[in-house]
């Protein structure tokens, strides 16, 4: 099989997911040559092009930011989350333990990921098994530095980043939609900067797909979970 096709391949697997069988039906390849092939470009891919996701300077954030989030957020430089992909389940319990996640109600792979308000992805953390908390997967990565932070600055993101104080402390301010934390209801003003901060972030959540079609199998081992996902 050429080079090109074997490439071909792997980005269709990636984009579509299409089931195993029927990629080695198209192809007519065996399916662990199909594996291997799949695992093998993936390693690649990281290898060689994982450097193309960078942090632009606080030059370059503020003069590309949309000017209808600028309005909002004057000094906003990222948008993060959380984002699974399902994996099939390892033979191994331990690793069937660790990834597997709650949320999805299957193994997993879990990253933690940050885009620029224009939507580049601008941040990627390693990967982590589903049953690691978003909470746990930033505060072990190196995210939370001043090399990507700085006073003033604000960072968009769901309620479950538990993380203002930790933001904090680099002088950043974390925005999460407002919590009713035992009022009976919202505040109209809470209700229109909540919607704004939820239609901001469409931007980070154009990056996967939400449901998935189907289990991905021969994960690389660059970006599969190891023992130290079991946070």
């Amino acid at each position: 099989m050429s080079t090109q096709d074997q490439l071909f391949i792997t980005l269709v697997k990636l984009r579509q997911n299409p089931s195993t069988d029927m990629m080695c039906g198209i192809f007519d390849l065996a399916h662990s040559t199909f594996l291997d092939v799949f695992s093998r470009w993936l390693d690649l891919m990281y290898a060689n092009i994982s450097f193309l996701i960078k942090w632009p300077d606080g030059e370059c954030i503020r003069s590309t930011v949309p000017a209808e989030v600028l309005f909002q957020y004057p000094r906003v430089t990222a948008i993060i989350d959380c984002f699974e992909i399902r994996i099939e389940h390892s033979k191994k319990l331990k690793t069937r333990a660790i990834t597997y996640s709650k949320y999805k109600n299957w193994t997993t792979v879990k990253y933690f990921i940050a885009c620029h308000p224009s939507g580049s992805i601008t941040y990627l953390s390693k990967g982590w098994g589903g049953r690691a908390s978003d909470v746990h997967i930033v505060r072990n990565s190196d995210f939370l530095s001043q090399k990507f932070h700085h006073a003033g600055d604000q960072i968009l993101t769901d309620r479950g980043f538990t993380l203002k104080d930790d933001f904090a402390v680099l002088g950043a301010q974390l925005i999460t939609p407002s919590f009713t934390r035992g009022r009976k209801q919202l505040s109209a003003e809470d209700v229109a900067n909540s919607r704004v901060t939820s239609n901001i972030r469409i931007h980070i959540e154009s990056h996967w797909c939400p449901e998935e079609p189907g289990p991905h199998s021969g994960w690389p081992t660059s970006s599969a979970p190891g023992e130290e996902t079991a946070g």
